[in-house]
């Protein structure tokens, strides 16, 4: 049938459908967005997603799943997308047509935002500040405000008018890991700080979206790294519906091969069709059942 496997499954060495932010330059957030984009599936939690961070929506966004269901394929989807608006506008309208979903194009795109994407298992930063100070235009400026007043953390008032001077998009990867791996001592209770941190920004994000978006990914939700957050009724977006388990074979078939979409579904047939038969007849399936 002349499937065509995508150039970075063809190496000697096999390599996973797995996503990272940062893999010695070929990483998700390193990769150039027209790439990404197109080794992307509009699966139903990619349209949440895009629905659940339009302009204007007022909820923080939590990614929730174990390890290896495309929670951080999703946030470097979301990355790209808030820094290549046009780019994912025609992306939308590629895939409208493809799949006869003109809704698709219907969907509005956030822009405007300084946007800072972060693995925290990779443990770069101790504090989220740390992260939020490092990566925001006038960070080191708040930062030295923030030092002057002695705070354990910083006040939401503080954050808000940095934020309120450039809005940004948080969007933070395996934040529960890094959460849990934090210390808790009398001297550095750096859980409690974290813990505080986080509901500042989701109620920032809450009632303030037009200065931040923020989005995180947890394993669990019964986990207290997400308690905070779930205090602001979030957007949760967690990989069960039953359109999300239909897609699940159509995007992995889109991650591993350029063409498989092209391939007409009468052609499959034909490659199939005695192996399926037998199936019907060693398993005696009713003719009635066989569509299903």
């Amino acid at each position: 049938m002349n499937l065509q496997l995508r150039k970075e499954f063809q190496k000697r060495r096999l390599k996973g459908t797995i996503v990272a932010f940062h893999d010695r330059g070929q990483g998700a957030l390193e990769r150039k967005a027209e790439e990404f984009l197109e080794i992307t599936y509009p699966s139903a939690d990619v349209i949440d997603l895009l629905w659940a961070t339009r302009p204007g929506q007022s909820r923080p966004v939590v990614l929730i799943g174990e390890r290896g269901i495309g929670k951080s394929h999703l946030m470097a989807f979301l990355y790209h997308t808030l820094k290549n608006p046009e780019l994912t506008r025609n992306w939308l309208n590629q895939w409208a047509k493809r799949l006869q979903k003109p809704e698709l194009q219907t969907i509005p795109i956030r822009s405007g935002l300084e946007v800072v994407a972060e693995s925290l298992h990779r443990q770069n930063y101790k504090t989220l500040w740390d992260l939020l100070f490092h990566r925001h235009p006038k960070g080191e400026y708040y930062r030295g405000r923030w030092e002057a007043m002695g705070t354990p953390v910083p006040s939401a008032e503080l954050v808000q008018q940095m934020l309120q001077e450039t809005p940004m998009a948080l969007i933070l990867d395996e934040f529960q890991t890094w959460y849990e791996s934090l210390p808790q001592t009398k001297k550095a209770p750096y859980q409690s700080w974290a813990f505080n941190f986080i509901q500042i920004l989701s109620e920032i994000a809450q009632q303030f979206p037009e200065h931040l978006l923020l989005v995180v990914s947890v394993r669990s939700s019964h986990s207290e790294a997400y308690q905070q957050i779930h205090r602001v009724n979030p957007f949760l977006i967690d990989f069960k519906s039953l359109q999300a388990k239909k897609d699940r074979p159509r995007l992995l078939l889109h991650r591993l091969f350029q063409n498989r979409l092209q391939i007409p579904s009468t052609e499959i047939y034909n490659q199939i069709k005695t192996h399926l038969h037998e199936y019907f007849r060693l398993f005696q399936i009713p003719e009635d059942e066989q569509e299903t």
